[in-house]
């Protein structure tokens, strides 16, 4: 069999990417640019550090230390916040996400077409509520918005506000709840003389942004560590 013609092979995942790129002008060009800088923000760890402060000022703003009505009331100030944060932020990540996707036709086509060839990737309207769920609540709702794009090969935002808006919901409402309880455990342990002083000291320590931009940076850290490590082993399977 001869081998196939140069000129109708398909070019490198990377020579596509360059090719989407460099179509973009003016506006799109900035909001390539934005998208980029969001997703950096989004998926790396600038909202999981934000999270935490705003919902620990929120609690310590209204809790008073003492009275169960006024702690009662913290606690659903601080779930609000958790949950109201993680709605818009999870939504303009959508928007922009799925804003990107149409400025990158056939990078998104060759990639989704890739994975849906080995089944990687499952539209929504076919997943499970427990697989949107899971996605949402772990990945946010840009993966589901992505993913869903990938599994049809259609990109577009108005055909996925549904979509976006119920992902939004499982996230958010799942963050508020999450956020809530933290906050419970923490009213009830300012109220309790043993635990009083433990409780005041990690309310502080939760309302300073760099303690979690420490914590997450610390635990890539170790994570590509030994990852590297693991990289590095010698092969010792049999020949």
């Amino acid at each position: 069999m001869s081998p196939p013609d140069a000129a109708d092979a398909e070019p490198g995942i990377i020579a596509t990417i360059r090719a989407d790129i460099g179509a973009t002008r003016g506006l799109a060009a900035v909001a390539a640019v934005v998208m980029v800088v969001w997703i950096a923000f989004q998926w790396g760890f600038g909202n999981d550090a934000l999270l935490p402060t705003f919902v620990s000022r929120a609690f310590d703003g209204v809790d008073d230390g003492d009275s169960w009505s006024r702690g009662l009331v913290a606690v659903g100030a601080a779930g609000l916040t958790g949950a109201l944060f993680w709605g818009v932020t999870q939504t303009i990540d959508a928007v922009v996400v799925l804003t990107g996707a149409g400025l990158l036709p056939r990078t998104v086509e060759r990639i989704g077409r890739s994975l849906r060839s080995k089944g990687w990737v499952t539209p929504w309207a076919d997943m499970s509520w427990s697989t949107r769920w899971g996605i949402a609540y772990l990945a946010g709702a840009s993966a589901v918005a992505l993913v869903d794009v990938l599994a049809t090969g259609t990109p577009g935002i108005a055909r996925r506000r549904p979509m976006v808006a119920t992902a939004v919901v499982l996230s958010a409402g799942t963050v508020g709840l999450v956020s809530a309880a933290v906050a419970a455990a923490a009213m009830v342990a300012l109220r309790i003389p043993a635990t009083e002083g433990a409780a005041e000291v990690f309310i502080r320590v939760a309302r300073n942004p760099f303690t979690w931009l420490g914590l997450f940076g610390a635990i890539f850290l170790i994570g590509h560590l030994r990852s590297g490590d693991g990289d590095s082993s010698p092969d010792t399977s049999s020949a």
